[in-house]
């Protein structure tokens, strides 16, 4: 019996630790790289013959926009041509959710005057069967895909939520509209959503919002960015502090043990 699934033979390993890339097979068993070095054709249930290629881990791309494309292009064309596996979405602070029926050409219409991303392309492609955040991120899971991806809640649509376009853009939040603002968050980063992003460059921005004028977060007051921050800081300790039974149950372990071998 094969010991593996999968050989990749004789290409060029540049592993991204640093040293210098060299030859050399590597061995797949369950979807993870399971021996480097040489390994016989027939070892594996199937042999790839890599000679000139390189072998690489995955890159990362913190900062896309394939928001729209990933619903029609699983690829993520060209990126998943040129070696990314990982796409990171909700860049900038614009993005599809949470975004009501009623808003969404507007959501479209800012990321096609931001990145050139073909207006009647998305309103065919998109499938708008979220509104929320947590039904972004579950659409997101369902959908056939060739790259991995996450996604950030991006702060502007949120704004945009909450206090609508107009007032986002004319004042600062109540504190019950930051309230609602940072709990939008909270249920976002627990539903899965790796962070939280904004665009801050000034009222100057040439990366302007659909209307032409500067993004709300663009001019957002300092206090209010702040405080935003704040809170999102507060949520995070909030989340990882250990109850009090569960220090408890550590020290009780803690106690007990004698040693520790690695």
């Amino acid at each position: 019996m094969a010991e593996f699934d999968l050989a990749l033979r004789g290409g060029s390993v540049v592993d991204g630790t640093g040293i210098p890339r060299y030859t050399a097979d590597v061995a797949i068993r369950g979807g993870r790289i399971a021996e480097i070095g040489r390994v016989g054709a027939a070892r594996a249930r199937r042999a790839l013959d890599v000679d000139g290629l390189i072998v690489a881990p995955g890159h990362v791309d913190l900062h896309t926009h394939y928001d729209a494309q990933i619903q029609w292009d699983p690829w993520c064309t060209i990126s998943g041509w040129h070696g990314v596996t990982t796409v990171v979405l909700g860049n900038c602070g614009f993005g599809f959710a949470p975004v009501r029926p009623e808003d969404r050409e507007l959501a479209m219409r800012t990321m096609s005057r931001t990145e050139a991303i073909g207006l009647d392309a998305m309103r065919k492609g998109l499938l708008w069967d979220w509104v929320t955040i947590p039904e972004w991120l579950d659409t997101l899971d369902r959908i056939p895909k060739g790259v991995n991806c996450a996604s950030y809640a991006p702060t502007l649509a949120i704004l945009y939520w909450v206090m609508g376009v107009e007032a986002a853009k004319r004042r600062s939040p109540t504190d019950t509209e930051r309230a609602e603002i940072d709990r939008l968050l909270e249920e976002a980063i627990a539903a899965g959503a790796c962070g939280w992003s904004l665009q801050r460059m000034g009222p100057d921005t040439a990366q302007t919002d659909f209307d032409g004028t500067p993004m709300a977060t663009d001019t957002m007051a300092e206090a209010d960015l702040l405080a935003l921050g704040r809170a999102r800081a507060s949520a995070a300790r909030a989340r990882t502090r250990p109850s009090s039974s569960a220090s408890r149950r550590r020290r009780a372990v803690a106690s007990s043990s004698t040693s520790c071998r690695r």
